[in-house]
This record gives C-alpha cells, sequence and structure tokens, in this order.
C-alpha cells in the first residue's frame, strides 16, 4: 500500500497452536478446545490504529467468522537495513508467540500441566518478558511453567559461548556428542537471574547422521525458584533428557527432512495443524 509517501507491505500469515494428548494406552488424541486457528494482518504503525480496525472490518465483512482476521500494527522504521516485510513477518510470529502463551495458561489453569504430566513444546521458551508477565500467572501456578519444556529442532551453530580462550561456538561444542549425551546446562550470558536454561543432546546414533549436529536437539526449560539464581539444576536436565530420548521412536524417517531431531508426539502435532489451516492457494 503506498501510505504518506512509502510504499509499504501488508503481511497476512496463519498461526495455530494445538494440543496432543497421550491417554495411558498410548494414544493420541487432539484436545480440541485448546485447538487454535486464526488469519493476521500484519499492517505498519503508520496507519491509525482506528483506521487499521476500520481496515479489518473492510475486510472480514467479505468472510465467514471463522476466517477473519486479526490486525495487528508493527514499528515501522526507516532504516535501510530494516526491511518493512520482516518485520511485519516478524509481528505474526509475536502473535503466535503470545497464543502459545495464552494456551499455556489455560492449561495451567486446568491442572493439565504437573510434575506427572509435562508439556512439551515445538520450539524454543525464550520468550521476552513482558510476555511472561501479561500471562498474569499466580504464585502457585507461575511454578508450573518447570513442567513446560521447548524442544527445537533447529539452532544457530555459529553462535559463540564463554569467554577468553574458553569461547567456543555451539557446533564446535556439540558436534562431538556422542548418543544420549548432553552439554552442561547453558545460561544467557546478559542476565545472572534468568528465567530460563538451555541444553544441547543428541537423540540419534552418529553413524545414521550425514552431518556431525544432526540429530542434536535443543532443550529449553523455565526456571523456577532458586534455580532463577543458581541455575538449572543438572539431575533435572538428566531427568528430562531420559524422558527426551524415551520419545524419538517412533520416527518419521523420510516423512520430514528434520526426521533425526523430531519427537514422535510433535510431529504429529505438526501434521494436525498442517491438515487444519486452509491450503496455500485458497488462503
Amino acid at each position: 500500500a503506498s501510505i504518506r509517501g512509502h510504499y509499504l507491505p501488508f503481511c497476512a500469515g496463519q498461526i495455530g497452536v494445538a494440543v496432543l494428548r497421550r491417554n495411558d494406552h498410548g494414544r493420541f488424541s487432539a484436545v480440541r478446545g485448546l485447538t487454535t486457528i486464526r488469519n493476521v494482518l500484519a499492517v505498519p504503525d503508520i496507519i491509525e490504529k482506528d483506521n487499521a480496525e476500520d481496515i479489518g472490518k473492510t475486510i472480514n465483512t467479505e468472510l465467514e467468522e471463522r476466517h477473519h482476521f486479526t490486525i495487528v500494527r508493527y514499528a515501522y522504521s526507516t532504516k535501510e537495513d530494516k526491511d518493512p516485510g520482516d518485520l511485519g513477518r516478524a509481528m505474526i510470529i509475536d502473535e503466535m508467540q503470545r497464543q502459545e502463551l495464552r494456551t499455556i495458561r489455560k492449561m495451567i489453569q486446568e491442572n493439565m500441566i504437573g510434575d506427572q504430566t509435562m508439556l512439551a513444546k515445538d520450539g524454543g521458551l525464550q520468550y521476552r518478558h513482558d510476555k511472561i508477565k501479561d500471562l498474569n500467572l499466580s504464585s502457585d501456578d507461575i511454578v508450573q511453567l518447570r513442567n513446560v519444556i521447548g524442544l527445537a529442532k533447529t539452532f544457530n551453530a555459529s553462535i559463540p559461548l564463554g569467554k577468553g580462550r574458553a569461547r567456543q561456538s555451539i557446533g564446535n561444542l556439540t558436534k562431538s556428542l556422542q548418543w544420549k549425551e548432553r552439554t552442561t546446562v547453558i545460561r544467557p550470558q546478559d542476565n545472572k537471574s534468568t528465567s530460563y536454561g538451555w541444553w544441547y543432546l543428541r537423540v540419534r546414533p552418529t553413524r545414521w547422521m550425514y552431518s556431525p549436529l544432526q540429530g542434536i536437539v535443543k532443550v529449553e526449560v523455565f526456571a523456577t525458584g532458586q534455580e532463577k539464581e543458581d541455575g538449572i539444576l543438572s539431575e533435572r536436565a538428566d531427568t528430562i533428557s531420559s524422558y527426551v530420548l524415551a520419545e524419538r521412536n517412533v520416527t518419521p524417517y523420510k516423512a520430514d527432512a528434520r526426521w533425526a531431531t523430531h519427537i514422535y508426539p510433535i510431529y504429529l502435532t505438526e501434521t494436525y495443524l498442517r491438515s487444519s489451516f486452509l491450503s496455500h492457494t485458497r488462503f
């Protein structure tokens, strides 16, 4: 759209959050009340809020209610290194993360997350502090965040860790991991009182991998209580790693290019979500 002498993109996307639960017999089923599919349209904030809402109303009058768009405004930047399209897409991802956290809050409040019923989330847990604060969880509920883990199938191997002579890239740190081995727990370097920590775990034997980093997942957990100061306990990291390793089969070998870092429940959840989206052509 041409706005005040600027030619700026409107970015549209589908976002979805779904939860699959396993019963005592090992069968998975979707929790229908926790499945959310939404269309989002990101517009530059040069457009006033009221005008953006009018755009949304105009678009939505032509659509079925279940296909209505949520309108969000992204902070337009005139910097040469900032592509407005990237900013718009980032805003859609931001909206998806907020939907994920709203789903986690609902699960905690309905006692669906606990010591015996952990939640494995696809992707990381590195949410901005303001997003966690927006959950408005009680002190009793927020403790249950320790029973939420994030599993990232990909990570940036070039990011450096450590200081001085001990400084090395994540790729160099993880490439020598043997099957079932993990790294030590890592904390963000810019915050001594952190709300999360992570480590890397090899879930597939190296002899079946085509590259040194294939078959390694990044496991993230929230830190609660004293762990915010002392860091994630090694015993806790070992226990969670054993749970992840126990989930590595059935494997979606050949069904997904990322099979080596998939655990089957997350693969099923992704498949279920994709089947719930509109096709690219129809969208």
